[in-house]
């Protein structure tokens, strides 16, 4: 008998043999390495999971696709969106420059018109707490997502969007969150406005003090030199030339300073970093407002309770009012004459307790005082978080209004080129460094001149000082005047068209959503074919069978067997028996199987072509040896044999173990001289009694005295035990596994038991492979000239 086939060292390369597990002529997909993962999810299994289920899932998916898409047109429910459009407030009075607008509307305030500072006054109006926002828990959530912002064609227009199933609640909600929106932007400008007028306000009331201290000047001045008072007769300057550069040098600088001045300010020019920084200012002028904190005081009766529960005081107490019943008791009944040890003991006991109940009491007195402070302490902190909670809500909100506008210029800030950028830094670097150099020269002239004429050019200059203050004050009072009259003018947004109540829904009919359902309705039955045949683990390729170390390599792959009807020279019935002659050469010329006479083909359950595949490799080596080869059907429980040769049934191997009559009597032999057939009789007792080990030894023996080779078909090994004593009395055993219905972990269970019980398990049979798919791995060498050895009725197969 032949070696067990080793699991971890296949066989190694020999002529006509295996190389690396592979049969001899084997052309298929690239090798899998052995520690691969054969539970991982392979993407073939979606073709196969097609191939086997699209005869059910399509109806199936058909009717889930229809329910599905059903279900999301009874629940529709039309979606009305109410529109209010708005636009950049760009009208001016007399200076544009003075009250800037958004540039990009639609960019800059749509993340405020959605922020919660605006929302949250739109969720506390309870008229509103209906339909869409009808849920306290989502109705913030929910405004979110239905309320939506976006441009209206230009930059200088926005479009506000609410969605609801309600059309005059969507376009009230829409107004409502609009007017918020609004109320809380006037609030801002309003602000805006009041810091600008304020610090504009504290720069007047600068320049009025210095223009009157620059007076008190020029009139000590004039007094020192002609001693009078302006208005008097001064000196003549000599150099009149001079003092005309002087002042007009002095009124150069006065005109850059003031041009700084603004930049720095940011009214009139384009510069948000200036603008934030007033903003900012507001910021640090909150003042928190006063909210009363007051500490509690230790409530007495609890401080009582606590020292009650103290088991100290709690045990002395009792012991205190024993003692001090007992005296009291012989007081009264003057017990006291006739027991005066025992009274004066009591009274001795009862201060002593006393005492300790007055020290117990200290100790929980203080333990409880102790407590209760921190009970006070918490609640006091508790009130001071509170407050400091409730300062810092007041200070966001406070801070909220003029973030709307600092993000406004950071949006025109992003907005501007860096070609505008660098024109800004670009004029600021001029002005500072020509007022630089003007100062330079204004100080040299006016040094000059105080070495020639000190009194005389001091009081011209102070004169010059007074002048240009005042002509600053002009300016700065003149901007003033413009910031507070283009304020007049109104919000920098402007409400063009309310909301209306929506004529027409969104969408008529959900045909996006009815597809969607529809797909996923159909991809279910799909997806649970898909989930079965994972978790079944078919076989659906030899590949499968090569990857894992548990099994016998493949040995053959038998194509799929032609239909009774196919013509004798039909491709399939070609290509059927030329995966059979593959077959027996793979047994002929590998070393494992080059002398074995007698083969058991075995496989998991019934129908995975075990039947056919002895009936064709049988006959395939009687046309190849041209001696006679003998088949015996040892699966007495649903024998087949007999039907595929159209042989009677009895008698047969039953009648032969039962030694009812000799094994020539039982042999058929109306084939012919190249195949005999032992069929399996009728079975009348039960077959684990009949088959055993040594009575197929014993029978292969006879068999051998006149048959070259032995071909056994046996029954179903997972079902039937009895196989597993013919497995292990022939000289080599294959594993029959059909493409597309044999488990791996039936074929796994399979081989163990047959290498348990001793049997030489060899290789394994791939049967039910199509036709097409033979030819496009193996090709079709097809020939001309092609005799049958056997009658037709000998090579009908019947699939099993």
């Amino acid at each position: 008998m032949q070696q067990q086939y080793p699991r971890q060292q296949q066989p190694t390369g020999q002529p006509g043999g295996y190389l690396g597990g592979q049969p001899a002529g084997y052309i298929g997909g690239p090798t899998v390495a052995p520690g691969s993962d054969a539970s991982s999810f392979d993407p073939w299994l979606i073709w196969v999971t097609f191939r086997r289920c699209w005869h059910w899932a399509v109806p199936a998916g058909l009717v889930l696709a229809s329910i599905a898409a059903f279900a999301v047109l009874s629940t529709f429910e039309p979606q009305f969106q109410a529109n209010y459009r708005l636009e950049s407030n760009r009208d001016w009075l007399l200076d544009r420059g003075v009250m800037p607008s958004p540039e990009d509307l639609a960019k800059s305030e749509g993340p405020i018109l959605t922020s919660p500072i605006v929302l949250s006054s739109v969720m506390a109006n309870e008229t509103l707490h209906q339909f869409s926002l009808a849920d306290p828990e989502t109705r913030e959530q929910v405004l979110q997502q239905r309320l939506s912002v976006r441009g209206g064609g230009t930059k200088s227009s926005m479009i506000v969007t609410y969605t609801d199933s309600n059309k005059e609640f969507s376009a009230d909600v829409c107004n409502a969150v609009v007017a918020a929106y609004l109320q809380k932007r006037d609030e801002y400008d309003n602000l805006r406005v009041s810091r600008l007028t304020q610090y504009l306000s504290r720069q007047i009331d600068e320049l009025k003090r210095r223009v009157e201290e620059q007076k008190e000047v020029v009139a000590n001045y004039a007094r020192e030199a002609s001693g009078a008072a302006p208005g008097e007769r001064v000196a003549e300057i000599e150099s009149a030339e001079s003092f005309q550069k002087i002042e007009r040098l002095r009124n150069q600088i006065s005109d850059l300073e003031f041009e700084l001045s603004m930049l720095d300010a940011g009214v009139g020019i384009r510069n948000p970093s200036a603008q934030d920084r007033i903003s900012g200012s507001a910021y640090a002028e909150f003042v928190p407002p006063y909210i009363p904190v007051k500490k509690g005081r230790i409530d007495d009766s609890r401080l009582e309770a606590i020292i009650a529960k103290d088991e100290d005081v709690r045990v002395a107490s009792e012991r205190f009012e024993l003692h001090r019943k007992e005296v009291l008791k012989l007081e009264v009944g003057e017990g006291w004459r006739t027991a005066q040890d025992y009274f004066d003991q009591q009274k001795q006991k009862r201060d002593e307790w006393k005492e300790k109940l007055d020290e117990a009491r200290n100790k929980a007195s203080a333990a409880a005082v102790a407590i209760l402070d921190a009970e006070l302490e918490e609640e006091y902190q508790a009130q001071l978080k509170e407050r400091e909670a409730e300062i810092e809500r007041r200070r966001k909100e406070f801070a909220a209004l003029a973030e709307i506008k600092q993000r406004e210029f950071e949006n025109r800030a992003e907005l501007m080129t860096e070609q505008e950028q660098k024109e800004i830094k670009e004029r600021r670097d001029q002005l500072a460094l020509k007022l630089s150099i003007v100062q330079k020269q204004y100080d040299d002239e006016a040094d000059r001149l105080r070495r020639r004429d000190s009194s005389n050019v001091e009081l011209e200059f102070a004169k010059t000082d007074l002048q240009q203050s005042r002509e600053t004050l002009q300016r700065v009072t003149s901007r003033l005047d413009s910031i507070q009259l283009e304020s007049q003018r109104g919000s920098s947004v402007i409400s063009v068209a309310k909301a209306t109540p929506p004529t027409r829904p969104v969408e008529d009919m959900p045909f996006k959503k009815m597809v969607l359902a529809g797909g996923a309705g159909f991809a279910v039955p799909f997806l649970i074919g898909l989930l079965w045949e994972f978790r079944v683990k078919r076989i659906t390729d030899s590949h499968e069978l090569e990857r894992s170390m548990m099994l016998a390599p493949v040995v053959g792959e038998l194509a799929r067997a032609p239909s009774a009807n196919g013509g004798r020279n039909s491709k399939g019935r070609r290509v059927f028996e030329e995966s059979v002659d593959s077959l027996r050469a793979n047994l002929a010329l590998s070393k494992d199987t080059r002398d074995a006479r007698s083969f058991a083909i075995v496989s998991s359950m019934s129908g995975e072509g075990k039947s056919t595949a002895v009936s064709q490799l049988a006959i395939s080596l009687a046309k190849a040896c041209g001696k006679t080869v003998l088949i015996i059907d040892a699966d007495m429980r649903c024998p087949d044999q007999h039907d595929v040769f159209g042989l009677p049934l009895e008698p047969g191997l039953n009648e032969v173990l039962r030694e009812v009559v000799d094994f020539d009597e039982a042999v058929n032999k109306e084939l012919g001289d190249l195949v005999h057939v032992l069929p399996a009789g009728r079975l009348k007792a039960s077959p684990h009694r009949l088959l055993s080990t040594s009575s197929m030894r014993e029978l292969l023996d006879k068999a051998f005295e006149k048959y070259e080779y032995v071909i056994v078909d046996t029954a179903p090994v997972l079902s039937a035990g009895e196989t597993l004593a013919v497995a292990s009395a022939v000289d080599s055993t294959l594993v029959c596994v059909m493409r597309d219905l044999t488990r791996m972990d039936s074929v796994v269970r399979t081989t163990h038991r047959l290498e348990a019980s001793g049997a030489n398990v060899v290789g394994t049979i791939f049967s039910g492979v199509t036709h097409r798919q033979y030819s496009y791995r193996y090709g079709d060498y097809r020939y001309s000239d092609f005799t049958e050895l056997v009658t037709s009725g000998s090579t009908a197969t019947i699939e099993q």
